[in-house]
């Protein structure tokens, strides 16, 4: 069994790709999740590989057996104070007033003390190795996670004692070109995030190159190119898309444009950002939106009060659809809005970084202000008047998207490496078992 762990939105994008084509191709896979807050039975991704056939649960309830009175009454206080999060779970027995108080009290305690409650209810007892002989994993994968989130550490250290493979997958795209990124993106962290890891997969050899500079050998950085934005997902993706009955934009002939900021964190001007939010809302013939950065979650209470409606609860793919036009700062959703033929507005001048698609020229530059109204104003009149070229644009996708390979397999090529990583090791251990023999 290949064991795939999730945790949020963003890393399921990523995952996601990965899981439905090692279905198709008969691979055994299962999903689990590692973060009790994550409603994955309102995950539209999650959903679709389960109507597949592909195991997916939280990995608590796959895997249920805390010890002792105090361990089972802890993990009841854990379960209903993350469920009352998902208001479908009470639709049926709604507990009493005072539970929910209860509930709600130790909420953020349970959140805060996550690692020591699991601890006492499960690690250090064999819990996380007994889950690999029942499944009898193969490889185990993980996003980009630091290893003492959740349970990942207590994963790695019984997956290296029994020589199974672990397995880091993009939960994002690297698209800046400068060192500094935001105040936590330094050599040390990304180190003590990734070198327990037997292999690290890269969109990108932009990706690889900081990673080995970090002081992670070069041999555990696999390419293999972006598995959330290949073509072949893209078509299957918008074929699961869900029909939201929250989204109904204006029906109108005004250009109708997407603002996509980065996180503020990475180093994001954002009183300049507000006041373009004010810029957009002033345009006569634009109809503007915008949506947060999904990985910052106090980007969205950020941005109220700003003169857009915020569609932070709309699909990203569902914004690229509706949208004539993307204004984008840092974001990979630059790289689907391209490959859809939709202009794409770099706002440079909201940022102190530099990006990988404005080095290759392949999205439209805007400096300030008065260039982003003399932009749109001329997309108003013709929405091909772009000035970057089909070629500039090939190139971003081919780095992006393909590792480098224009003509790469994406998918393909995570699916091979993920089965012959587990091959590898298999040959490994009978080496070594041959050689004890002897």
């Amino acid at each position: 069994m290949y064991l795939f762990f999730v945790r949020h939105f963003n890393d399921i994008d990523h995952i996601a790709p990965v899981v439905w084509k090692m279905k198709k191709d008969k691979h055994p896979v299962a999903v689990y999740c590692i973060n009790p807050q994550y409603d994955i039975h309102s995950d539209y991704r999650l959903q679709f590989l389960k109507s597949l056939g592909v195991t997916v649960d939280y990995l608590h309830v796959a895997f249920d057996h805390p010890r002792g009175a105090f361990g089972k009454f802890i993990y009841v206080i854990m379960q209903k104070s993350y469920a009352l999060q998902k208001p479908h779970e009470f639709v049926v027995g709604e507990p009493p007033g005072f539970l929910i108080r209860l509930y709600r009290q130790v909420s953020w305690r349970v959140k805060s003390k996550f690692n020591v409650i699991m601890h006492k209810l499960y690690y250090g007892r064999g819990w996380e190795r007994s889950i690999l002989e029942q499944t009898g994993a193969q490889v185990i994968c993980f996003d980009h996670i630091k290893p003492k989130h959740y349970m990942v550490d207590a994963f790695l250290k019984a997956s290296r004692a029994m020589s199974i493979p672990s397995l880091a997958l993009p939960h994002g795209v690297y698209l800046y070109t400068n060192q500094k990124t935001k105040p936590k993106a330094i050599d040390s962290r990304r180190l003590a995030k990734f070198k327990r890891y037997d292999y690290i997969i890269a969109t990108n050899e932009l990706r690889k190159q900081i990673l080995v500079g970090s002081g992670i050998p070069a041999e555990k950085i696999i390419v293999l190119g972006c598995a959330r934005y290949c073509a072949e997902w893209l078509a299957q993706n918008q074929k699961i898309l869900p029909n939201t009955n929250d989204f109904n934009p204006p029906n109108s002939t005004k250009l109708k444009v997407v603002l996509m900021p980065s996180k503020p964190q990475a180093r994001v001007d954002v009183d300049r950002l507000f006041k373009t939010c004010a810029l957009l809302a002033d345009l006569d013939g634009i109809e503007a939106m915008i949506k947060p950065h999904t990985r910052a979650p106090g980007a969205k209470n950020l941005f109220h009060g700003v003169p857009l409606p915020d569609v932070s609860h709309v699909l990203t793919a569902e914004l690229c659809e509706w949208a004539d036009v993307l204004l984008n700062v840092g974001s990979s959703v630059i790289t689907e809005a391209l490959m859809k033929g939709k202009p794409a507005l770099y706002l440079k001048y909201l940022h102190e970084n530099t990006t990988l698609f404005e080095e290759l020229g392949s999205c439209w530059t805007i400096n300030n202000e008065d260039e982003l109204k003399k932009a749109l104003l001329s997309l108003q009149d013709d929405i091909n008047n772009i000035p970057y070229s089909k070629e500039s644009v090939a190139a971003f996708v081919s780095d992006i998207v393909h590792g480098g390979d224009a003509d790469s397999d994406v998918l393909g090529r995570y699916e091979e490496f993920i089965v012959n990583s587990s091959i590898a090791k298999q040959d490994t251990r009978l080496q070594s078992k041959a050689l004890l023999t002897n």
